[in-house]
Order: C-alpha cells, then sequence, then structure tokens
C-alpha cells in the first residue's frame, strides 16, 4: 500500500490443512501515511474493517489520517481496542528491553488488558464478510499478538507464527525513523534499535503461554465469544489449497 513500509496480507502463510487465506487479514502500521493510491489499494483489498490497536490517547495525538472520512461515515467500520492501558503506554517496557522473558509478559498483558474488546471486534468481524486491516504503531509487537491468536486459530504452527513476526524485521527501521518524528511518538526519537528489533524467543514464550491457556479457540471461550461465533470465525480463517493461484479469466 503505497506510503508505508510494513504491511502484508497473512494469506499464503501455511496452515493446516493448506494456507491461510487470503484478502482476510492485512497486518500493518499506523494508517496516517496512507497516501490516495495507497488508500484505494487498500479499498481493492477489500478492507472495510480496521482494528486499531492504540491507546485512545495515543490515537488522538496521532490521528487517522486519510481514513477520517471514510470512518465517520461508516464506509470502513474502526474497531478501536487499546491493549496497553493509557497509565502503562509510554512506560510499557516492550520496544525498551531486550529481554524475551519481559517481552512475552507484555505480550500476555495484552491479551489480558484488551480481552473484552479485542473478543469482541473479532465477533463482529466473525459475522462480517470483509478483510481486516490490523494495526498498531509499527505493526510488530500489538499487531503481532492480534495476528499470532489469528494464526494459531487457523492452525499454523509456532514457527510459522515466529517466521510471520521476525518479517517485520525490515521495516522496523524506516517505520520508527519516520514516526519518531511526529509529536505523538517523540519517544521514538531516539530508539534502542536491538530492543526494538523482533524477538523469536520472546513470541515463542508467549504462544507457549497462549497454549498453557488452552490454545487460541479456547481463549476466546473463556472472554466471552460465543461458540457459534467461534465456529463463523474459523470458517472465515479456514485453509485455502497450500498454493492455489487465482487465474483471471
Amino acid at each position: 500500500m503505497d506510503g508505508m513500509h510494513n504491511v502484508r496480507d497473512l494469506g499464503g502463510l501455511p496452515v493446516c490443512g493448506g494456507d491461510f487465506p487470503r484478502r482476510v487479514v492485512v497486518r500493518g502500521e499506523t494508517v496516517v501515511h496512507l497516501t490516495p493510491r495507497g488508500l484505494e489499494a487498500m479499498r481493492v483489498h477489500g478492507v472495510e474493517r480496521v482494528l486499531d490497536l492504540r491507546e485512545l490517547s495515543e490515537a488522538a495525538a496521532d490521528g487517522v489520517g486519510p481514513l477520517d472520512e471514510l470512518y465517520s461515515s461508516g464506509e470502513i467500520a474502526h474497531e478501536r481496542v487499546p491493549l496497553v492501558g493509557p497509565d502503562r503506554w509510554l512506560l510499557d517496557p516492550v520496544g525498551h528491553v531486550n529481554n524475551p522473558e519481559t517481552v512475552a509478559a507484555g505480550y500476555a498483558h495484552y491479551l489480558r488488558h484488551g480481552s473484552a474488546q479485542l473478543t469482541a471486534a473479532l465477533s463482529r468481524f466473525a459475522w462480517s464478510d470483509s478483510a481486516m486491516y490490523v494495526h498498531c504503531a509499527v505493526g510488530k509487537d500489538r499487531t503481532g499478538v492480534v495476528c499470532a491468536l489469528l494464526l494459531k486459530l487457523a492452525g499454523a504452527s509456532d514457527q510459522t507464527v515466529v517466521e510471520d513476526h521476525l518479517m517485520t524485521a525490515a521495516a522496523v527501521r524506516p517505520v520508527i525513523a519516520r514516526l519518531g518524528s511526529r509529536p505523538a511518538y517523540r519517544h521514538l526519537a531516539t530508539p534502542d534499535w536491538v530492543a526494538q528489533s523482533p524477538s523469536a524467543e520472546a513470541m515463542r514464550l508467549f504462544l507457549g503461554d497462549l497454549a498453557a491457556q488452552g490454545g487460541a479457540d479456547r481463549w476466546l471461550l473463556d472472554h466471552g465469544m460465543e461458540p457459534g461465533t467461534l465456529d463463523l470465525l474459523l470458517g472465515r480463517l479456514a485453509a485455502t489449497p497450500a498454493h492455489d493461484v487465482a487465474i483471471a479469466g
């Protein structure tokens, strides 16, 4: 998507029975840098729902870029699901501490803090037929946690989730360098690049914690998703045949 550094469709990643479906979940960075061409690409991709994982104060300070009118008109559903907490946002150790255990604990905190709102948002997504764009600021940690949940729900292996998480590494520097010049993200003006790099070990530890809670499906049920809605969500994330290529007729 034009104007963006860190956007990708989860479609094509290997899951149980085939590949994660295309044009269902797209992950990425904040939408403020979308150009008109990028916005058009988003619409063409079928995105009519955005899951915004930023804190309310964070989003208020940085805005929603060219999506403002589309959110206001309801043409794109804007789901706000803060995962960190207003009192914790600028003090979040994730991105500041180079310790896998600390980062994994931060990821687990995201799910605990946002559990009710996240479950409700994913329930509405289950009943929709549009693609969903999942984003935070960088598109790495908060976004990575939600995408890990969805990938595990679709039957992805831990290794697939970790590999997807590490794909963000190439985009971290340009995304953070640009964010650091914006008022909402002044704390990123001089980042710790080692701490900002996605950690395979931290994601593995987080996935282990999720498994200990019964897995992604059990987690959603335990946090309020109705069984019938879970079935719909599983259907939306159902695998397509591996390496399936659409041929224009």
